[in-house]
Order: C-alpha cells, then structure tokens, then sequence
C-alpha cells in the first residue's frame, strides 16, 4: 500500500512536479496529467518555487508576448491554489548525491529528495526517474504516478 502523508486537514501531502503546474498556465502536457488534476481536491497539493522557474523556462521558448496574460492568471492561480515548500538545506546535498549517481535532472532529484526530507507524497509522471530511483536502492514508497491516483480514488 502505498504511503499517505496526512496534514492536520487529513488531505495527504503531495509534492507535484512541474508536468502538473503547466496546464495552469495553458502549456499541453500529458493526457494523464489532466486526469490526476481531477483528484487534487483530495490532497495537500505542494509545489517548489523552482517548478516555476522550469515553467517559465518553457514559456520563454513557446509562448508568444501577447499571451503573456494568459500566463500571469495561471501562475495566480498556482500560487492561490497550491502550497510552495521550500527544500531544506538537506534536500540540496541529497539531489547532488542523486546527480553524481547518475540523474542528470537536478530538479527532479531536488523535488524528490524535498518529498523524502519533509515526509510528503511525491506524483510525478517520471517513470524513467523511479526506476532509477529503485535501482540504486533509494526509498520509492511515498512516489505516486498518476495511475496511483486514479486506482486509489475508487
């Protein structure tokens, strides 16, 4: 059973990573996406402010300027909606040691290591990542996928 960090709400604590913030903001992503947003309202949604900085990484390459509204509204919306966490000086030194062993994506492995040093969920689309993850022998219980969030919600 996989596990769920409860808040005082009694909502479990679930860090997202950035796939999940970009609808927000009008950025397609993956189909699955849309269907975890569904079952937000059942959890503590989190996010790390770095998220943002990865969205606006992707915005500066497909958005155009006279859709930079439709951006502002999205990026309220994530702030209004979600809560930002901020990674513990811990969770630093951990992402590097993931990097060094092989996980060329600092912010995932930040995201990652965030969820494990504050004993939140983790939902990612990464399937790549939790493997690696297993591989080298790192704890996965508190990762969840999309359809972990679908087959738990019936």
């Amino acid at each position: 059973m996989r596990s769920r960090k409860a808040t005082l709400k009694g909502k479990p604590r679930t860090i997202v990573d950035t796939s999940f913030l970009l609808p927000a903001v009008g950025i397609e992503t993956d189909p699955e996406v849309y269907d975890a947003i569904k079952l937000f309202h059942r959890y503590e949604v989190m996010y790390l402010e770095v998220s943002i900085l990865e969205i606006m990484w992707k915005i500066l390459k497909v958005v155009s300027p006279r859709e930079i509204e439709r951006i502002i509204d999205g990026l309220k919306a994530i702030f209004e909606t979600y809560t930002s966490i901020s990674p513990p000086a811990e969770a630093y030194a951990d992402a590097y040691h993931l990097y060094h062993e092989g996980h060329g994506d600092f912010i995932d492995n930040l995201i990652y290591s965030t969820s494990r040093r504050v004993n939140a969920n983790l939902l990612t689309l990464d399937l790549k990542f939790v493997r690696f993850l297993r591989e080298k022998g790192y704890p996965t219980e508190n990762v969840l996928t999309p359809a972990d969030l679908t087959r738990n919600a019936y």
